[in-house]
């Protein structure tokens, strides 16, 4: 027998939005332990620690989510451990102020005859951070709130999301400020929840126009 379920516009609506939460968190989750599993690979060819940059963990998984994927499509042949070695690289130029590491983890990928695939990626990740900052700058957020710019690449793979919410038109700003909430509830960010709503609340607004 086919039973059919009738829901209000309310439970509509509380549907459409713990779906978006989900989805949202969801994304964060994986972004972490996507850069989780790089820091590791990484760390066993250094042989050392390098656990401490998995603090940016959702943030970085932003920001090199989209380069992994670039790798990949122009070196179809490089392997998962050399992949991981370059993103580290990226990621340790980007997120880290620790030229002694950076100089280190250079020469291994020097080493390892990955100069020529890393100097393509590096360039390419200029250019991913150079539409990224004039678009987090277009936002007009405080000054002090954009001197750690690179804190704020885990909206990047949010943005299609973000987009379809504004187009909806079904989200107010207690839906935002539930989503901010969860999002830094994980504690996988390094920005408060308060950044974050406001982050989103303005690209929303972008996208409403």
């Amino acid at each position: 027998m086919k039973i059919s379920v009738l829901i209000n516009e309310h439970q509509k609506k509380q549907l459409l939005v713990e779906s978006s939460l989900n989805q949202f968190t969801n994304v964060v989750k994986n972004n972490y332990e996507f850069v989780k599993s790089i820091i590791q690979d990484s760390s066993k060819q250094m042989g050392m620690n390098l656990e401490f940059l998995i603090t940016w963990g959702a943030s970085i998984g932003g920001f090199v989510g989209p380069l992994n994927d670039f790798i990949k499509g122009e070196f179809p042949d490089i392997s998962s451990t050399d992949l991981s070695l370059i993103l580290t690289g990226i990621i340790s130029i980007y997120y880290l102020d620790n030229k002694k590491f950076i100089k280190n983890i250079l020469s291994l990928i020097e080493e390892k005859g990955l100069k020529s695939m890393f100097s393509v990626a590096l360039n390419k990740s200029k250019e991913f951070k150079s539409v990224f900052v004039e678009f987090i700058s277009s936002l007009n957020l405080t000054l002090h709130k954009v001197t750690n710019i690179m804190s704020y690449t885990f909206i990047l793979p949010l943005i299609p999301m973000l987009f379809q919410m504004a187009q909806s038109g079904q989200f107010n700003q207690q839906d935002i400020k539930e989503i901010s909430i969860r999002l830094a509830g994980f504690g996988l960010l390094t920005v408060t929840g308060n950044m974050i709503k406001e982050i989103i609340t303005k690209i929303l607004k972008r996208f409403k126009g």
